[in-house]
């Protein structure tokens, strides 16, 4: 070191304070992780309770009594989960910007507009004693851990927050944000975006694009003159941010369920299996527990904020659930009183809006030693008859938008029905815990031990006489009122029928023949169809159906929307060489979008390239409308297959030759568009992505972290990133969004899966898809990345003591 002077005071004097630093740092945060073993004396329980992890980190949960049993998954939420349960409830009650700043300022304003809190707060008044008590429990649970001031995970300590309390409403707010999740974004965008569609294009060609399933349903159009552009482009703006930002809703939030009699299965008794699709995301938004008490028994999928098990079994029943995809929203367009904006009209009388202000407070902007603290911002938020001006989070205008959702009602005992659903015994029970249960709109798929199967709809559906929810409507007119909800003896069920198996994959859930209308936008029925004739070739095999069988299919990647359109692409006639070439690879193919395939890659990069050729140039916008036909350049990379198999096909219902360029003097066929996409397709992969790639290498399934995803460094410690396979019609989805900074990255896909044989715990299982760790140190945080990608399960109970690696005793303080 005496012949570099300069590198030895730099390595004392720089290098070596810094491993100093990081390793006290490091070492600091290491007691963030949970303590798993000994006794810990807590207030708030009545008898000891016993916490067993298992070498996954799955808590399994032992107390003599219910209540202590809740009150201990709180505990344990609270060890793995607390930075999101509070990152996910500041963004439902709108208060992201206390801790991330200007940057989420409008996102805030949007969701106090929306009032899942308040709404969550009148929910809670409807909730029998029991519930609340169970709430009362868990949130104690909590706060127990809170309390005991440990070093608290990463997050916190970066952003400089400290967690609030929890209270029992918050459980309620973060249910209302699951159901948003699954509806909101895509349900009321969907209207927006048609309404943009019509003054683009007008209401044929609209229709053509996104055709109305109900074809005997009718669809007002009074209130679209009257509809202010700028509040359409405004809300598809925010829903288009929202939605990545927060992983919020989009086309790819699906899942599957299916069910098979004892009289096919191996083991004599039901075998059960599901997997919700969802946005990817660290941690996974499940969180695997096993739950008993004196009287619960329960095993599953909780949800960390939440004392309830949305998906899985107990001693009884199991369940798995889907999307309904219900439209249980409405927009309508509100006509203001020119004398008194806080006054709206019906049947031509003005009626006072209701108007609470809400306050948000913004933190200072980096570093906040030297920045001038920001205002608080004073925001009011309206309310008609038919819910909050959500347009006002734009700014207000001359006619507004209230926004109708059930799950903003008064009376609202979701909450009370997933809870019951938990402690049901038979089909009679398991019916009945969905009285009074609102939203999110979904089906339950079900078996028992008594052998019985059967899928029950459940959520607030509204009943409309004059409309059918796919275009915002006049407000003041009140013969577009809903006529209540579909009754819940009335909603789509299924109950021990002849075939002998249930499947649902967010495909219509009722005949031609039922008389109500659920949905607008059923997911087309390429997985169902997968799932129906798989089972069925089982049955009819003769094959005693077991849980590998149907962990197998929940791996499946074989597209039928590959092979419906697969027979165009071969026949095309090629103009070149490389077309030639390219076509040729193909042809060989089975059409299975794994994760190995070559040919995949091709295919899928061609299919983006024609769905966007044949859209893209009628909503280019103009000078006029620039911001509306931005904002409808999202709608042109949703892939719309039964929109492109109609046009290739001429379908009658197809009047416009959409495969005809606008800005060429020639009538392009749709094979020549087809070449020209074909011709995208191959720059693109020899430019960019690698004639040798794989569908896996090219179709990434990255697991963002939803704060420090943006933030270079941060977010390559907090992101991870696995290979994918399959696409959005596959079995085994993986929904790609294409954007030019991340390709065909993975935006939704399987973030949990169970398997189920009501005759035998020890078949099958459950998994998340990262880990049970919401703490980036742990080696729970990415454990099950892998292991979900090749379809492992993991046991749902613990049979022995060898499944045992801890034991946590929670004592009640004296």
């Amino acid at each position: 070191m005496r012949s570099h002077p300069l590198l030895f005071r730099f390595l004392i004097w720089i290098v070596a304070p810094l491993l100093v630093l990081l390793v006290y740092g490091y070492s600091s945060l290491l007691k963030s992780l949970p303590q798993e073993e000994g006794v810990i004396s807590l207030s708030g329980i009545d008898s000891s309770v016993k916490v067993v992890r298992d070498e996954n980190s799955i808590p399994h949960i032992f107390a003599d009594n219910d209540y202590d049993a809740y009150f201990a998954l709180g505990y344990v939420h609270a060890q793995d989960r607390l930075w999101q349960m509070n990152f996910a409830l500041r963004l439902a009650t709108g208060r992201l910007s206390e801790v991330l700043g200007r940057e989420s300022l409008q996102s805030d304003k949007f969701m106090r507009t929306l009032g899942l809190k308040r709404a969550s707060e009148s929910a809670l008044e409807s909730l029998d004693e029991h519930s609340l008590k169970v709430l009362e429990s868990y949130a104690n649970g909590v706060n127990a851990w809170v309390k005991e001031g440990h070093t608290l995970p990463l997050e916190f300590q970066l952003l400089d927050v400290e967690p609030e309390l929890w209270q029992p409403v918050n459980s309620i707010t973060l249910v209302k944000l699951m159901a948003y999740n699954l509806g909101g974004p895509l349900n009321f965008g969907n209207e927006l975006t048609l309404s943009a569609l019509i003054k683009e294009l007008g209401v044929a060609k609209a229709n053509e694009l996104m055709p109305n399933v109900n074809a005997e349903r009718f669809s007002d159009m009074e209130a679209i003159s009257q509809l202010d552009e700028s509040v359409i482009e405004g809300l598809l703006a925010q829903n288009n941010q929202m939605q990545p930002q927060f992983n919020l809703g989009g086309e790819g939030t699906g899942s599957n369920a299916w069910v098979v009699s004892g009289k096919y299965t191996q083991s004599g008794f039901p075998l059960l299996a599901s997997d919700p699709h969802l946005g990817l995301e660290i941690p996974a938004i499940w969180y695997l527990a096993e739950i008993k008490g004196d009287k619960l028994s329960v095993t599953g999928a909780t949800y960390p904020g939440a004392p309830i098990v949305l998906m899985g079994r107990n001693e009884s029943i199991a369940w798995g659930t889907t999307n309904m995809l219900a439209d249980a929203q409405d927009l309508y367009v509100v006509r203001t009183n020119p004398l008194d904006d806080n006054q709206y009209e019906v049947d031509g009388q003005w009626f006072d809006m209701e108007v609470e202000e809400e306050i948000i407070h913004v933190r200072s902007d980096f570093p906040q030693f030297l920045t001038d603290p920001i205002p608080a911002v004073k925001w009011p938020v309206r309310k008609t008859r038919h819910g909050p001006l959500i347009s006002d989070a734009m700014g207000r205008v001359e006619r507004p938008l209230a926004f109708r959702w059930s799950a903003l009602e008064k009376q609202d005992k979701t909450f009370q029905s997933f809870l019951n659903i938990n402690y049901a015994s038979d089909w009679n029970s398991f019916k009945s815990a969905f009285d009074g249960y609102v939203a999110p709109a979904m089906n339950f798929v079900y078996a028992d031990q008594n052998g019985d199967i059967g899928l029950f709809a459940a959520g607030s559906i509204p009943i409309r006489h004059h409309s059918n929810g796919r275009l915002p409507v006049p407000g003041w007119n009140s013969r577009y009122e809903w006529s209540g909800y579909i009754p819940n003896d009335e909603l789509p069920h299924q109950f021990n029928p002849e075939i002998g198996y249930v499947a649902n994959a967010n495909n219509k859930n009722h005949s031609e023949e039922y008389p109500h209308l659920i949905s607008n936008v059923w997911a087309v029925p390429y997985r169902a169809e997968r799932i129906n004739t798989t089972i069925q070739g089982l049955i009819e095999q003769g094959k005693k159906i077991t849980a590998e069988d149907f962990v197998a299919l929940q791996g499946n990647v074989d597209s039928l929307q590959t092979k419906q359109l697969l027979p165009f692409f071969l026949g095309l006639s090629p103009q070149n060489t490389q077309q030639q070439t390219t076509i040729d690879r193909l042809k060989g193919w089975d059409g299975v979008v794994s994760g190995q395939s070559q040919e995949a890659v091709i295919y899928e990069v061609w299919l983006r390239h024609f769905n966007s050729l044949l859209v893209s140039d009628e909503l280019r916008g103009n000078i006029l409308h620039e911001a509306r036909g931005n904002n409808l350049q999202s709608f042109v990379t949703r892939l719309k297959p039964t929109f492109i198999n109609a046009v290739i096909n001429n379908n009658s219902a197809v009047k416009f030759n959409w495969c005809d360029r606008i800005n060429t003097e020639e009538t392009e066929t749709c094979e020549e568009l087809a070449l020209l996409a074909l011709d995208g397709a191959i720059d693109e992969i020899n430019r960019q992505i690698g004639k040798d790639a794989t569908w896996g290498e090219v179709h990434e399934s990255y697991f963002p972290h939803l704060v420090f995803t943006n933030m270079q460094l941060w977010n390559s410690i907090f992101d991870r990133a696995i290979e994918g396979g399959g696409d959005r019609y596959t079995v085994n989805s993986g929904n790609w969004g294409y954007t030019e900074d991340n390709g065909y990255r993975t935006v939704s896909t399987g973030n949990y899966r169970q398997v189920i044989d009501l005759g035998n715990k020890n078949k099958g299982g459950f998994i998340n898809s990262t880990g049970q760790s919401g703490n980036v140190i742990s080696e729970h945080y990415d454990d099950n990345i892998a292991p979900f990608k090749h379809l492992k399960l993991w046991p749902m109970s613990l049979d022995t003591d060898d499944q045992s690696v801890s034991t946590l005793i929670l004592e009640p303080a004296q």
